[in-house]
């Protein structure tokens, strides 16, 4: 009797083992893969306690949901390029890299100088009070709220908070950048094509900045007072002063949803600065940003530029920043994405009154080339358009 009980007592033992054993490279801090994820749930702890969380239990339906929208489809992708930013900070500013986690429940933001606790079975460990964790609030008094909504939300302000975080500082990023940018992958979002099984483009087009980026009405100065499923038969006879544009993040998304669907998302960039990016250089002969895919090859153009303008002391406050720093970073590219910018937003920061946006296409067309050529040609500035510039 006594080795089967022995055998009984070394059975539990390890079957208690393998949750622990399965997390011990997070719980350690030396995760295998940086592109793998710890999902949690948080739970009920007593007031003042830390934070408590949990593995996210087999039966628990937000986390199976949550686990097939990362598993592939544009879920999938907001994981690379997350994990692909965490690597390029780490590489090139200094980040301190950590393995993506996932919290489901009620964001903690307010209790950040506290640790967490997370416990996995009897083993119990903290997770440091400002370690980044993406939250999906699936809290029951959230009515009508998107899981894949809340993921794009948390990826996108997480991509940002590693390349521009927000320090407090005076010169910390707008955060009309951080939500422009979380607006975008929504969009983008909305038109990525799903796996078989999930399909939240639904979830997403119901979000109103979807219709503002598409119709590109967040430039126009009555786009407020219009509801957004409304056609126009014209566009409004007037745009929005250009400072009031640089600071929207409607504005923001509309001009970096213009970017990524031109042929600037095929374009190359030099193959350093995507060396950062990669775990292992690529095969010999093939370009690093065939490895990425266009999306990605974007992203991490964009990322790039930024990142170094926010370590050279230069972060983006505005659009306009943002802009100059990509052309700044490539050259070559500048000029498309300098008239992507003009076209987008009908010139209003370089020109006091823009280009009038009820004229015939053919007349706005050759008034913005122009506009496109003096800019270009250094004859006039992106913010010669603002209150006090000539």
């Amino acid at each position: 009797m006594k080795p089967k009980l022995e055998r009984r007592a070394a059975t539990s033992l390890v079957i208690m083992l393998v949750p622990v054993l399965a997390l011990a490279p997070t719980l350690v801090g030396c995760a295998t893969r940086d592109d793998d994820y710890l999902l949690l749930r948080r739970t009920p702890a007593a007031a003042g306690a830390p934070t408590r969380l949990t593995a996210a239990p087999p039966n628990d339906a937000e986390a199976y949901y949550v686990r097939h929208l990362l598993a592939n489809g544009f879920g999938a992708e907001l994981m690379r390029t997350y994990a692909m930013t965490k690597r390029f900070a780490a590489q090139t500013a200094g980040y301190r890299a950590r393995e993506t986690t996932i919290a489901l429940g009620r964001p903690d933001a307010a209790a950040r100088d506290r640790a967490r606790r997370v416990q996995i079975g009897w083993w119990t460990t903290k997770i440091d009070g400002d370690a980044p964790i993406i939250w999906i609030d699936d809290s029951p008094e959230r009515a009508g709220r998107s899981s894949m909504a809340d993921l794009v939300s948390g990826f996108g302000g997480a991509i940002v908070d590693v390349i521009a975080p927000d320090t407090g500082a005076p010169d910390a990023p707008a955060a009309s950048l951080r939500d422009g940018y979380v607006a975008f992958l929504q969009v983008v979002g909305s038109e990525w094509r799903p796996p078989r099984a999930t399909d939240d483009r639904d979830e997403l087009r119901r979000l109103g900045v979807v219709a503002h980026v598409r119709a590109n009405d967040a430039v126009l100065a009555d786009h407020e007072a219009k509801s957004t499923w409304v056609m126009r038969d014209r566009p409004a006879p007037q745009t929005r002063p250009g400072q009031e544009m640089v600071g929207d993040r409607l504005v923001v998304a509309s001009v970096l949803y213009r970017l990524a669907s031109s042929a600037l998302a095929q374009k190359m960039a030099d193959p350093a600065v995507y060396q950062p990016f990669l775990e292992a250089r690529p095969p010999r002969d093939v370009h690093p940003a065939l490895l990425l895919g266009a999306f990605r090859n974007f992203q991490a153009k964009l990322i790039a530029a930024w990142s170094r303008a926010a370590t050279a002391g230069r972060p983006p406050h505005d659009l306009v920043d943002l802009i100059e720093a990509y052309g700044e970073a490539y050259p070559a590219e500048r000029a498309e994405a300098t008239r992507i910018f003009l076209v987008t937003t009908y010139g209003a920061t370089a020109l006091a009154s823009g280009v009038r946006a009820d004229e015939t296409p053919d007349w706005i067309a050759a008034q913005l080339a122009s506009l496109t050529a003096d800019v270009l040609f250094g004859r006039r500035g992106l913010r010669d358009g603002f209150p006090g510039r000539r």
